[in-house]
Formats: C-alpha cells, sequence, structure tokens
C-alpha cells in the first residue's frame, strides 16, 4: 500500500516493530494483535483503515520482530503503548485492541484517559480468564508452546482450515512462526510470555479496571453461537451484559457468524464498525 512503513523503536532495551499507513493529520488509530500473532492479522483491513486515520500496528512485547525480554505482564505492555505514542508524537489516538491485548488497552486508557478517544475491543477483555469454563492455564500454555507445523505452507493450510482462505494475510504465518531446534515451525512467542500474559488476562481487577473507563468504549463481539460448549456460550453471552452495565460509555455489538478473529472472518464489517465508531 502506498505511504505504508515498516519501522522500529529502539530504546533503552525495549524494541518495537510496526507499522505506520495514512495521513499524518489524520486522526490516529493504534491496532494491537491477539495473543501469538503480530501486527499481520491487521493486513486485510488496514488499508481500509488508513484511508481514514492514520494507523500504527505494533508487534507488541515478545511477539514478531519486536523485543522477546520480558517482563510479559499487562502493565508493561501498557508501559510499552505510551512509548510508542510518545516516539510517534501521537497526542491522542483511539485504540482497537483484539482477544488479550483488550486488557493492556484498557489499563492505558484507565490510566491515561486524555490520550484515549474511544476503545474498540475486539472480542476480548470484558471477562476474567480465572471465570472461563474449561480454561485452564498450564495445559493451554503446553499446548500452545509446544505447537508444531512442518512447514510455513502446512501452517496456512491450517489457518485457513479454520478462518477461510479470504481471510489470511499472506505474510501472517509466517511472522509468527521461527524454526526451532527439531526442524518444525513453532510459535515465536516464548513458553514464559504465553505463560505471564494468561497468568495477567486471569488475575487482573476487572472491578476497578471497568470502572475507572472515561472513554466511549465498542465491544464488538464474535457470535459466541459458533461455539460448541453451550456453558461457554453462556458464559461470554453474560461477560457481554455485565460489561455493559459496568462500563457505562460501552456499546456492545455483535457480528453474526464471526469467529473469535474478528478480521480474519469478517474484515469488511470489522471495518465498518470502526470507522463509524471513531468518526
Amino acid at each position: 500500500m502506498a505511504g505504508q512503513q515498516r519501522k522500529q523503536l529502539v530504546k533503552n532495551g525495549l524494541v518495537l516493530a510496526y507499522t505506520v499507513a495514512g495521513r499524518p493529520e489524520a486522526p490516529a488509530l493504534l491496532l494491537l494483535h491477539a495473543i501469538r500473532n503480530t501486527s499481520r492479522l491487521f493486513d486485510h483491513i488496514l488499508p481500509e483503515l488508513a484511508k481514514r486515520c492514520r494507523v500504527i500496528a505494533v508487534d507488541l512485547r515478545g511477539h514478531g520482530e519486536s523485543v522477546k525480554e520480558g517482563p510479559y505482564t499487562f502493565e508493561q505492555l501498557a508501559e510499552d503503548i505510551r512509548t510508542l505514542l510518545d516516539t510517534e508524537e501521537v497526542e491522542q489516538a483511539a485504540i482497537v485492541a483484539a482477544s488479550f491485548s483488550a486488557v493492556p488497552a484498557q489499563m492505558f486508557a484507565a490510566v491515561f484517559p486524555e490520550r484515549v478517544t474511544h476503545l474498540i475491543l475486539l472480542d476480548g477483555g470484558f471477562y476474567s480468564l480465572r471465570e472461563m469454563p474449561g480454561f485452564d492455564r498450564a495445559s493451554t500454555v503446553d499446548r500452545l508452546a509446544e505447537t508444531r507445523f512442518p512447514s510455513i505452507a502446512a501452517a496456512r493450510e491450517s489457518y485457513i482450515a479454520r478462518y477461510g482462505k479470504g481471510g489470511i494475510p499472506s505474510s501472517l504465518p509466517e511472522s509468527e512462526l521461527e524454526q526451532k531446534e527439531d526442524g518444525a515451525y513453532g510459535y515465536r512467542l516464548p513458553r514464559e510470555a504465553f505463560d505471564g500474559y494468561f497468568r495477567a488476562y486471569a488475575a487482573f481487577d476487572k472491578e476497578a479496571l471497568f470502572a475507572s473507563l472515561k472513554c466511549p468504549v465498542l465491544l464488538l463481539l464474535a457470535d459466541e453461537m459458533t461455539l460448541s460448549d453451550g456453558e461457554q456460550q453462556r458464559f461470554f453471552q453474560r461477560a457481554a451484559a455485565e460489561y455493559r452495565q459496568k462500563v457505562p460509555r460501552a456499546v456492545c455489538e455483535k457480528i453474526p457468524h464471526a469467529q473469535h478473529l474478528l478480521m480474519l472472518t469478517h474484515p469488511r464489517e470489522t471495518v465498518e464498525r470502526i470507522i463509524s465508531f471513531v468518526h
């Protein structure tokens, strides 16, 4: 895309890789990806967003081309966000945060309310993992840290089987994976990062965080009916209803038939909801 630039922030041991697109004078829109993903998660929707906004899409700590060292905490991610916005001389931004990154995005908005115009939470951040039926941190960390693909092409086929061929950016699997000692490909995100971020997602003070939000919030939900587990369906329905009650300026919308990574299964609808909300 014309005007798209890949950049790197290096400061006091922090290294963040990120992409900037759009007119410098346009309203800023920061994109935060889901766990184990990278900024490439947004490749298909970034060009449309950049028509209206100055878009910044970053590889979060531990992910992609950014620094691998911890601490792997949500407080540290919020501080990394502050450093990135300062570096890009962005005084105010709307933040789009997918899945786990929706919690540190809300933390940043709570601590620096003057710097966040809108929050758009893509199917995350409205519940604590300690409440989720069937979630076991240790086994989830083991499964993700030990995931292996024989090749990048095999990983891409696995992604396509889950999300559909049209929704997978060509560079996404390669940006997420690295070749391991056994020759197979696993996630770049270290085991300690999976563990740290899942611990944080289970331990944050939900009541205090939600009560502290001052900006308008769009909670854009996947369709829980795509889940086969009825208990999880009911959990997500209850959690969304509770979020609406606890965050007075929150609007909750669902994209029918969408899966958890909305920008992959329903990119057009996701862009439309984001643009409509921030403008």
